[in-house]
């Protein structure tokens, strides 16, 4: 049985390995990429200098030998046909399968602002990316900028600090800033942290464009906002989110919304076909997130098996909805959001979750826990834990980790809270 497998990040590459122990299974990987895997989320070391490329590859070559694992970098695949089983490459080649896996990941969102088209307005997305803005903030380090506050937001702009860059702004067209995993009282915090590390925070203010420089009129050096303010900005990473890489899917008649739409075994609407990762979309939701691709890679990879007849029901498995686990280190800072950790003013008018919450004295620490309100009578009169933050110590993070989604005593929550 041959698989392949579009796409070498970290859900296509753990589905490869999972199947690579299989002696009747051979598995091909083919990636528009021109590295072999290495970790997404340590970009931001590339950028800032203390890491260089190879410093943050997964695997070295032995590793795919050993795994008998064939990855095909700079191949990009231009069409699926789903009839025939077969891929076709950039170059013409054509490549059969018996089942496929798209793991074609996300793409950072470029919205087309007034001057977005512009030398010196960036995306961080990938390893040429990062490469590219830091050589830029060599050659520019006056000023930079980083446009959306959310985590990707903040790791970038203390590499840029790192890089090298003499003053950095945060622009947030949220009121805080990582507003689904902190509340007010978090995010206070953590913006005066970054104000620490000498990186301007601007929340509630939108994006008008870029504007051109004075002496080249094809390179940013300004950012404008809607209410008519101008920064300067010689290097801008735009952090707007991403989208799923749904072309391939779409041109090949599969299931499409935001995602590649998957059930509970990672198939989508073709049964050979299978999707993992920040393309897939379970139950209307696309995570987006590392947890969710280690957790959906091994139900693909079981599933795949037992419908070739190499797995018994029993062993195959079946994915359930990711809970989110948001971690952020940078700048020393630690912090952790789970679960439901902000509730949205309709949720917290139904009186149905209660919050405790302590903060320290000199501010370098905050923490919440969120409780269902009502005690389950099946629980003993428990409460359940559905979410917390953790910002500034990882003195509790295995506790609550452990107890997220389990029945619990507020007073055993509000004993944790009194520990330091």
């Amino acid at each position: 049985m041959h698989v392949v497998i579009i796409g070498n990040g970290i859900a296509g590459i753990n589905v490869a390995s999972a199947l690579s122990g299989v002696e009747t299974v051979s598995v091909e990987v083919f990636t528009a990429e021109t590295r072999q895997l290495y970790s997404r989320v340590r970009l931001p070391e590339v950028l800032a200098g203390t890491s260089e490329p190879d410093d943050i590859v997964f695997h070295k070559p032995e590793w795919y030998e050993k795994k008998n694992i064939t990855v095909h970098t700079a191949s990009p695949v231009t069409a699926i046909d789903p009839d025939g089983r077969t891929i076709t490459l950039e170059e013409g080649k054509k490549v059969s399968w018996d089942y496929l896996v798209l793991a074609t990941g996300a793409s950072a969102n470029h919205p087309p602002l007034p001057g977005a088209d512009l030398s010196g307005i960036h995306t961080m997305r990938t390893m040429d990316d990062v490469l590219t803005i830091r050589s830029r903030c060599k050659a520019h380090p006056e000023s930079a900028s980083v446009i959306g506050g959310g985590l990707l937001g903040l790791e970038a702009a203390r590499a840029l600090k790192g890089a090298g860059a003499k003053s950095v702004r945060v622009f947030e067209i949220a009121p805080r800033l990582l507003p689904r995993q902190l509340d007010e009282a978090g995010a206070s915090l953590l913006e005066k942290s970054f104000s620490a590390m000498g990186i301007d925070v601007l929340c509630d203010v939108q994006t008008e464009g870029f504007l051109p420089a004075a002496d080249d009129s094809s390179r940013a050096s300004a950012v404008k906002l809607k209410d008519s303010r101008v920064f300067p900005s010689d290097v801008t990473i735009l952090s707007m989110g991403v989208h799923s890489n749904t072309e391939l899917a779409k041109s090949a008649g599969l299931a499409v919304n935001r995602g590649i739409v998957v059930d509970n075994r990672m198939r989508t609407s073709n049964p050979a076909i299978y999707a993992v990762g920040d393309c897939a979309e379970f139950d209307g939701i696309v995570w987006g997130i590392i947890p969710a691709a280690l957790e959906q890679a091994p139900v693909a990879s079981k599933n795949i098996l037992h419908d070739a007849g190499l797995l018994p029901e029993a062993d195959a498995l079946q994915y359930v909805q990711t809970v989110p686990q948001t971690a952020l280190k940078v700048g020393g800072i630690e912090l952790m959001s789970m679960g439901k950790a902000v509730l949205t003013p309709e949720e917290s008018a139904t009186g149905a979750f209660l919050e405790l919450r302590r903060v320290w004295p000199d501010g370098s620490r905050y923490e919440k826990f969120v409780l269902s309100a009502t005690a389950s009578a099946e629980d003993g009169g428990a409460h359940t834990l559905v979410g917390a933050i953790l910002y500034g110590s990882k003195a509790h993070q295995a506790t609550v980790k452990k107890l997220l989604g389990t029945a619990v005593d507020r007073s055993e929550m509000e004993a944790i809270l009194e520990e330091d």
